[in-house]
């Protein structure tokens, strides 16, 4: 079977000068979202676990991983997310997000050298920036290959597709952790999803299926390794496209395969070892904990009402695109084990999750910001919904669905464009919250 043929109706050209629109076009949007922020901010793409993910770079490019080289007060600067001790860097979070950052730091890097106004320290503006370039850039990559995934996975038009995409961005905190959040780990872990979907959708397309093992290695370690509470996605790996109990255990069989075995111990090594080496510098550890005393201390009392409808993080006030993705999980439970059940227990293990943390909120954010990354999943049961409506043959009842959907989207969009910024108040206080829609669209 040759690559589906959606595929070659554009030339290549036109599919790169459409991919470089759409990035500049988000790029702007991003910037001017963080135009009129001070430094040394809280709202700084550099600040707090956003310090704490990118700080491997200058570490290594500009300061030579020594604690003493860094700016005076740094830390105070960047929000703590990262600290210097005994003329060491100590940061717990892993060097992941920094990988996906490095080429667009490479090039900030050399711009501040060039400049006679900018310093080269790994933390003025240029710096800043890069990592607005590199979220959006991962997003809009994320989405191309869920394109493609849904594409071949249902076959719909490509209308059908685009709304679902769209939907998704602009109906979710999806917007917030691309545009506005740009140094947090989920969009990139959001891109590595849809590559892990995209690698199994064209599995049979790879000549060698070591070659497919290698790159499904490889993306899943790069998922653990930037969270690794999302190691529950790798069943992905098993139940995609599954439609038996015969095909379960084929796939589980592969892994005995000794080739395929040593290809993933191999690829698992090759991502981890950095991460190793870091951690023995850091605390003379080659594995670490480095999140202390944090930890599930709410697995008897979860906080399920909170996680899911407070004004505080919760879920769906931020993001109600998210009841036609339920919509279509209960649709196909017992249909369609990928669109229906799968995704519904996976839900159900991150809400337990979020629940169980002894922050349930995970510090200052727009909703459940722990989901982000499984958008990509849940983008296959909001694809089958969008479908449904779009066929409906009585028109009236469609263009009802479409109004109401389009409510959803504006609300959601609404709220994420001008959240900026922490819930300082109680958590069922809605009064910030309702706030967001007195406030007119404007990139001030």
């Amino acid at each position: 079977m040759s690559f589906p043929q959606f595929c070659i109706n554009m030339t290549k050209s036109n599919k790169l000068i459409l991919f470089i629109l759409i990035y500049t076009c988000l790029c702007f949007l991003s910037i001017y979202r963080h135009k009129n922020i001070e430094p040394n901010s809280f709202r700084t793409e550099i600040w707090a676990d956003r310090a704490g993910y990118y700080v491997y770079l200058p570490s290594m490019f500009i300061y030579n991983f020594s604690g003493k080289n860094f700016p005076q007060n740094i830390e105070l600067q960047t929000g703590h997310g990262f600290s210097l001790k005994k003329d060491k860097l100590i940061t717990k979070y892993t060097y992941g997000v920094a990988l996906l950052q490095l080429p667009f730091f490479i090039v900030a890097d050399i711009l501040s050298s060039a400049s006679a106004s900018t310093s080269r320290n790994g933390f003025s503006i240029y710096y800043q920036r890069s990592i607005d370039f590199a979220s959006v850039f991962y997003l809009v990559l994320g989405l191309y290959f869920l394109f493609l995934s849904l594409k071949i996975y249902f076959g719909y038009k490509n209308k059908t597709i685009l709304i679902t995409l769209l939907l998704l961005f602009f109906g979710t905190n999806l917007y917030y952790y691309s545009i506005v959040e740009t140094g947090m780990s989920h969009i990139y872990s959001f891109f590595l999803f849809s590559c892990l979907i995209y690698t199994l959708t064209i599995r049979y397309h790879f000549k060698s299926k070591y070659l497919f093992f290698f790159f499904l290695a490889i993306i899943s370690s790069l998922i653990i390794l930037i969270r690794p509470t999302n190691i529950i996605f790798i069943s992905i790996i098993f139940l995609f496209g599954t439609k038996s109990k015969q095909q379960l255990i084929f796939k589980i069989k592969e892994f005995k395969n000794l080739r395929i075995l040593l290809i993933w111990i191999m690829s698992v090594l090759l991502v981890f070892i950095p991460q190793f080496i870091y951690w023995k510098y850091s605390n003379g550890n080659y594995i670490s904990y480095s999140y202390g005393d944090e930890s599930f201390t709410n697995l008897l009392t979860p906080k399920f009402i909170e996680v899911l409808f407070a004004p505080n993080n919760g879920l769906f006030p931020y993001s109600l695109v998210f009841i036609l993705i339920l919509f279509g999980m209960v649709l196909n439970l017992k249909k369609n084990l990928f669109l229906g059940l799968y995704p519904l227990i996976l839900f159900i293990v991150i809400w337990y999750i979020t629940a169980s943390w002894h922050d349930w909120k995970f510090g200052c954010g727009a909703g459940m910001r722990n989901i982000v990354e499984y958008y990509s999943l849940f983008s296959f049961p909001l694809c089958f919904v969008t479908d449904k409506i779009l066929t409906i043959s009585n028109k009236y009842y469609r263009n009802l669905m479409l109004a109401v959907v389009s409510l959803l989207v504006l609300i959601s969009l609404k709220v994420n464009y001008h959240y900026f910024g922490c819930y300082f108040t109680d958590t069922w206080d809605w009064t910030p919250y309702i706030n967001t829609f007195m406030y007119p669209f404007s990139f001030n």
